[in-house]
């Protein structure tokens, strides 16, 4: 009998993560994946994600149409509990024996509790990282504590790991699941993107941005901004924005961008991008900037210097590329300037990268077939 795997995507970014995964899981003859679509993925203030999953040629075999509302704690606890009863009703349904998801987000509070409650064992990609700038630690924390497989991006989060759960059992280093993505994936040209985006782009010439709030900070998305606010209207180089997180404070970044780009002409707002867009721009940037977890993971495999802004990122380990700022101004603008004149620095073959790349997709599929089937 095979065995039935649940996988879970909450948004635009954790699908970019488990493409592969999921496509190496479908040709299995050991394995039935059920691909569950949710959350972010139909958040049409954020651009809906949803048309991208079918363009990459993995139709959602169930959706459930429940975004996560950041707008009051009611209206958060509302949401999280509708999209717990929805999904347990979802693994009776498929019978599912697993369930599969990646990283932190809050949405994954549904599927700590109904594995707990109904039995179901999870696989956990992405474990043993730490952002302590975000909520969403805390979720990846307690996903480790009950998860019975743990698939981790490098030798470093499987020390991590290891450590926090004081065990090395099911603990396996797959690499980091984006990277092997970003090699399997066909480039758009940035002429192509900018024309579509209504900007003139040229290589090494603009600026990647992607800024999310800090939700575990006494820091206000106001005082979080200010200075980015500021830089970004004073900027003489084109930037292209992307949409924050659907997090508590996204929807003020949201409406600060919209404002920007319109007072300042050399700053786009796309809304969402698609990961093959979005790869191929931050491939030819001069550099990116923000908080996203792709200054820490993609930019120094790519070898694209980046500028981490506050602490949503941080305690995780930072390759030389990446150059911290705070959210002061003059600190941002410092930091722009060390790329500026050091801009061949990430170009180095020795620059240390964390997050391994390896066949990370069948690496899990193998381990799968072997343990559970």
């Amino acid at each position: 009998m095979n065995t039935n795997i649940m996988v879970i995507s909450t948004n635009r970014a954790d699908y970019s993560h488990l493409f592969m995964t999921l496509k190496e899981l479908k040709k299995s003859k050991l394995i039935n994946t059920t691909f569950v679509a949710t959350g972010g993925h139909f958040d049409r203030n954020r651009g809906s994600s949803l048309d991208e999953l079918y363009e990459t040629g993995i139709k959602p075999d169930y959706k459930i149409r429940t975004v996560i509302d950041w707008g009051s704690e009611a209206k958060l606890f509302s949401s999280i509990a509708s999209f717990e009863k929805r999904l347990r009703t979802l693994i009776k349904m498929v019978k599912a024996d697993y369930i599969m998801v990646l990283g932190d987000r809050i949405e994954l509070l549904a599927v700590i509790n109904l594995s707990l409650i109904m039995g179901k064992k999870i696989i956990h990609i992405s474990g043993g990282e730490t952002t302590q700038g975000a909520v969403d630690d805390n979720v990846r924390r307690m996903l480790s504590l009950v998860s019975s497989f743990h698939f981790v991006s490098g030798e470093y989060f499987r020390k991590s790991l290891s450590d926090f759960l004081k065990t090395e059992k099911n603990i396996f280093n797959a690499g980091d699941p984006i990277l092997e993505h970003i090699d399997n994936v066909s480039e758009i040209p940035i002429t192509e993107i900018g024309k579509e985006l209504n900007i003139n782009l040229e290589k090494n010439n603009y600026i990647l941005f992607t800024y999310h709030p800090e939700t575990a900070t006494d820091i206000s998305i106001n005082d979080q901004f200010s200075g980015i606010k500021r830089f970004l209207s004073e900027s003489e180089m084109n930037v292209v924005c992307t949409a924050p997180n659907a997090d508590l404070g996204g929807d003020y970044i949201l409406k600060q961008l919209k404002h920007i780009s319109n007072e300042n002409k050399r700053v786009t707002l796309a809304n969402h991008l698609g990961f093959i867009k979005y790869n191929s721009l931050m491939k030819n940037a001069f550099c990116a900037m923000g908080n996203s977890s792709s200054l820490v993971i993609e930019c120094p495999y790519l070898k694209v210097p980046s500028v981490l802004i506050g602490n949503r990122q941080k305690g995780r380990p930072l390759s030389d590329s990446v150059i911290s700022s705070s959210h002061d101004y003059e600190d941002i603008k410092s930091a722009y300037v060390a790329v500026k004149r050091n801009e061949g620095a990430a170009k180095k073959e020795q620059c240390q990268i964390h997050y391994e790349r390896a066949e990370t997709s069948l690496i899990i599929r193998e381990t799968l077939e072997r343990l559970l089937c």
